[in-house]
């Protein structure tokens, strides 16, 4: 199993959909938002996510989990 795949694998155990998360665009700024799919191997080499308020999907790498407070 690829690195990539264990990613997604352990977000997917511990994210279920409707996760509630804060993303990071191109310019720094956090967003919250929550995931409308689970998480996915991407062109083989990218783990993503679908999440509410933007179409396609973003990097992993990008997107975490809120904490509430």
């Amino acid at each position: 199993m690829s690195r990539v795949q264990e990613t997604v694998d352990k977000w997917n155990q511990a994210n279920p959909v409707g996760t509630d998360v804060d993303v990071t665009d191109d310019l720094g700024q956090v967003t919250g938002t929550r995931t409308r799919s689970e998480a996915w191997v991407l062109g083989g080499h990218t783990a993503v996510v679908q999440i509410e308020g933007k179409a396609g999907c973003m990097a992993l790498s990008r997107v975490t989990r809120r904490e509430i407070r």
